[in-house]
């Protein structure tokens, strides 16, 4: 009987998990643990951040954060996408010298964007410092963070190409290192100096700059023996692709560009129309509730790569089967979820942020909902991506955004934070349609096209 019990059992589990679900599982558990590490301790930052700046000075740091990553998301070209889009395919071509080729071309582009995308945010804030910022003599800071924050475009090329090479492990025990390291300086710098925005500036800023210095050297040494003989390749050994891999990569660096508008630039709008302590009451209510992408974020770290290989051998069958499985496995923990976070909101903010935030509950069940959405469809964007439906990804990106900024300007004057909670709500709602609308529909193009 047992052996029965465990033969339908096992067919049961065989019929839930496909092979390319198990692929994924696989590929997420490092970045999940590392992921869950991170938000443990990203949570306990929040809390000592929101409770050792106060509502007033975490939001004039939060229009600071979103100043300088949106003029910064402008400027620069996503080439990480890049990597592993085009990586992908040389190494299913076992073309090993042009991933070093693309990896040297992508680091130089990013070094060289991130240079003017300083210049530019120096220029900006000089001339329009009044205008965003209500405390005095942060023109310095705003620079260096700026800086720092560039050496993310290389942290990021690194990072993309460990995945494409499925070493998961490693980039999980970096962003272990780093997590750590920043959390143990953030709570350094609370405990001496609380309520002093400069201090905690040069902390962030020091801390960025040692993390992306760790994070690169450990990438090098990892992808140094993956690629040993390759390293001498030359940058025009993509010179024929050059055209291919600058249409990808421009076309998606607009698309992230107006991403980060939607996910950034609600705190800017936000400013415009409220008072810097609702933008601290956003702040917090949208940290804590888009951390239930824990859960999600290493399925949505994982399923690109995946998603590139299986679209680059046109296995469009088994890419379907996987995310059907998956997106039915989490649609009743998710409702479960928000049902008891209705329930519980304005105690959840209250308890964990302290009375200030009181006026939280709100804005963090409508910003659940979105990371709800976000959570159940994870797989969204990394598809559109993997069908190089850029022109798609950006149209729809600016109608949400469009969407977004007329909401907020309507409602952020009469409800504060939950006006913006609700314009982010709805852009992020309108990309989400209307990326699985144009990418199902690809697939199902393909699919007839390899039948004929």
């Amino acid at each position: 009987m047992k052996a029965i019990l465990e033969s339908k059992l096992g067919k049961k589990i065989h019929k839930l998990i496909d092979k390319e679900s198990k692929v994924l599982i696989k590929n997420s558990f490092w970045v999940f643990f590392a992921n869950s590490y991170g938000a443990g301790l990203a949570f306990l930052r929040s809390i000592l951040i929101a409770r050792g700046l106060g509502a007033e000075t975490l939001g004039a740091y939060a229009v600071i954060i979103a100043f300088v990553v949106t003029i910064q998301e402008i400027v620069k070209l996503n080439v990480a996408l890049g990597v592993i889009q085009f990586g992908a395919k040389y190494i299913q071509e076992k073309r090993l010298d042009k991933v070093v080729s693309l990896l040297k071309g992508s680091v130089l582009t990013s070094l060289v964007f991130g240079g003017i995308s300083v210049l530019i945010v120096g220029i900006i804030s000089f001339f329009t410092y009044d205008y965003f910022f209500s405390i005095k003599g942060l023109h310095i800071i705003i620079i260096l963070y700026a800086i720092v924050n560039s050496l993310s475009f290389i942290d990021n090329i690194g990072r993309c190409s460990l995945k494409i090479f499925y070493k998961f492990k490693i980039n999980a025990i970096v962003q272990i290192v780093m997590d750590t390291f920043e959390f143990i300086m953030v709570a350094i710098c609370i405990y001496l100096y609380p309520k002093n925005i400069e201090y905690f500036f040069y902390t962030a800023i020091i801390t960025k700059f040692i993390n992306s210095l760790i994070c690169n050297i450990a990438i090098y040494i990892e992808l140094k023996v993956e690629l040993k003989g390759y390293l001498n390749s030359k940058i025009s050994l993509l010179k024929n692709q050059y055209k291919e891999l600058s249409n990808f990569v421009v076309g998606n660096s607009f698309s992230n560009t107006l991403k980060t508008f939607m996910n950034q630039g609600d705190v800017l709008l936000l400013n415009m129309f409220s008072s810097t302590a609702a933008v601290g009451v956003y702040t917090v209510s949208k940290k804590l509730a888009y951390s239930i992408l824990t859960i999600t974020d290493p399925l949505t770290t994982s399923s690109y790569p995946q998603l590139a290989h299986l679209s680059a051998q046109r296995k469009y069958n088994d890419l379907l089967v996987m995310l059907k499985k998956i997106t039915k496995a989490l649609i009743i923990p998710i409702i479960i979820f928000l049902f008891l976070a209705y329930i519980f909101r304005n105690d959840v903010t209250t308890k964990i942020y302290g009375s200030e935030y009181i006026h939280a509950g709100n804005p963090f069940f409508i910003h659940l909902l979105g990371a709800a959405q976000g959570a159940l469809f994870f797989w969204s964007l990394p598809l559109i991506q993997s069908m190089g439906l850029t022109r798609i990804r950006i149209y729809g990106y600016i109608i949400a955004l469009i969407s977004q900024a007329i909401i907020t300007f309507l409602l952020a004057p009469k409800i504060g934070a939950s006006g913006a909670a609700i314009g982010l709500l709805v852009g992020n709602l309108i990309t989400t349609l209307i990326f699985l609308y144009f990418s199902f529909q690809r697939i199902k193009n393909n699919i007839v096209a390899d039948i004929n």
